[in-house]
């Protein structure tokens, strides 16, 4: 048996959504899982597993430019309870250098990046994309999931120079928290939780949006540890004591760096979760995790974060 070479298929592509392009750090993967339910008998036990709903899944990590962030931002607490899938479809396009364009029909974002603020790493993380079927499209309709099609490659969006690594530092009220410097940078996750809606002949036909988190973490370095002390407050006038928020003082959180684009990401109302203490060798500070929580103003819901780069 003789084998082609050329049947060897590998190499880089570019992903298009939402009139957006990313270029990728590294793969990008598609997942494509079946959901299923058996088929049982008392006597024979398992007899078969059939099709519930395909769900695909498409995640990369973006090269690192520094651009329109809502792209890769795109809820907010406003878009929460709503369908992350817009009323028309938008497809997800992963195009490859060798010339073949793969369409995925309808696509939504599930899981917005990590931002990785760091002077030694590209700022963001592994994002990851939905996947379903066509609006208004039976499953044997050709391409209600997913077509493959020739297409030349041409991309002219790629800019180096958004791709930027300043360093950054952090703001929590005033002095000596106002300028705090981090060992290793600091890492945003904007988490969201969303519910999958299903039809029993059609399987998973959206995804609502149906919660909201922000958490930020860093290894503080240069503070004393009495101004630590007194920043994690473990006991004392600004103790947070049981049944109080743990970010009751509605301190914003701000890490900031670079210019052209400065970039500024903005914890609203965050207190520390989680800190600690070591000693030997390890940096006596520990890492500090801060989270948000909700507030309104009049009946609407305040930002739970912002982003700006200018």
């Amino acid at each position: 048996m003789e084998f082609t070479p050329a049947n060897f298929i590998a190499g880089p592509a570019i992903v298009t959504f939402d009139s957006q392009t990313f270029s990728t750090k590294n793969d990008i993967s598609v997942k494509i899982a079946r959901e299923t339910f058996d088929i049982n008998s008392s006597r024979h036990g398992l007899i078969d597993k059939r099709l519930k709903s395909y769900a695909i899944e498409i995640s990369f990590q973006p090269v690192g430019q520094v651009e329109n962030l809502t792209k890769y931002f795109p809820y907010d607490v406003s878009t929460i309870g709503s369908s992350i899938f817009s009323a028309t479809d938008k497809p997800l396009v992963i195009q490859t250098l060798a010339g073949q364009a793969y369409t995925f029909a309808r696509a939504a974002m599930i899981k917005m990046p990590t931002l990785k603020l760091s002077a030694t790493d590209t700022m963001f993380g592994e994002m990851t994309f939905l996947c379903i079927l066509k609006s208004a499209t039976d499953f044997v309709t050709a391409g209600a999931l997913l077509g493959i099609a020739s297409s030349a490659f041409s991309n002219t969006t790629f800019d180096e120079s958004k791709i930027t690594t300043p360093g950054y530092t952090a703001a929590y009220g005033s002095a000596p928290y106002a300028t705090m410097e981090s060992l290793d940078g600091f890492t945003v996750e904007i988490g969201m939780d969303i519910t999958r809606d299903y039809v029993d002949r059609f399987g998973i036909v959206g995804a609502r949006l149906k919660s909201l988190s922000a958490t930020a973490k860093f290894t503080p370095i240069g503070l004393t540890e009495a101004q630590w002390a007194t920043l994690v407050a473990l006991d004392g006038a600004n103790v947070v004591i049981p049944g109080q928020s743990v970010a009751k003082s509605d301190t914003d959180l701000v890490i900031t760096g670079g210019s052209s684009p400065a970039v500024s990401i903005t914890l609203h109302k965050a207190g520390i979760l989680n800190s600690g203490l070591a000693f030997g060798d390890a940096p006596r500070l520990q890492e500090l995790e801060f989270v948000c929580k909700r507030t309104w103003s009049s009946g609407t819901a305040d930002p739970l974060f912002t982003f700006t780069a200018t």
